[in-house]
């Protein structure tokens, strides 16, 4: 499977055939297919912002992950990567967002009526928002790539610490 493993400026180096590469690639690919229902997942796909799997539903996914593909995740640490649940529902965005939904409303409303004499202002105010920046989570996504790498290695690892070299 893994030939040679190597240190090398602070990147592990693997090397693997294309053939073994590539099988991981697709098997995580299509578990994460199944899981999501989306298609065509490539390996910078983020868990929580592309594929939209927040709070319990990316907890859910990296179990069935960790145990259909027998991969230590012990020094995996969730809160550095995801946000729970009670913090997806109790944040000041939710919060505010809930007051604001009248205002969402009318807005909405607005835009289909605008839409019948001109799709230009529609469009401008559809894309209007009440708040001044969108909310951001400051967590590091994991995403496909570092599933992969995961996988290969049989412990967790972010693909940007690992380097793969084709024999």
């Amino acid at each position: 499977m893994i030939s040679d493993v190597k240190q090398l400026n602070m990147k592990t180096i693997i090397k693997i055939s294309y053939k073994n590469l590539k099988q991981n690639y697709l098997e995580v690919q299509q578990y994460l297919e199944e899981k999501s229902g989306e298609k065509n997942i490539c390996n910078k796909a983020k868990i929580a912002n592309d594929l939209s799997f927040f709070g319990d539903d990316n907890c859910i996914l990296l179990e069935d992950f960790i145990i259909k593909h027998k991969v230590d995740f012990s020094n995996f640490n969730y809160k550095e990567h995801f946000e729970s649940e009670g913090e997806l529902s109790m944040s000041f965005w939710s919060v505010l967002s809930v007051l604001f939904i009248p205002l969402f409303i009318i807005k909405g409303l607005l835009s289909y009526f605008i839409n019948f004499f001109s799709n230009k202002y529609s469009y401008k105010l559809n894309r209007f928002n009440f708040f001044l920046k969108e909310y951001k989570s400051n967590r590091k996504d994991l995403t496909m790539g570092d599933l992969i790498t995961s996988k290969i290695q049989g412990k967790f690892n972010l693909r940007e610490k690992v380097k793969f070299v084709c024999s």
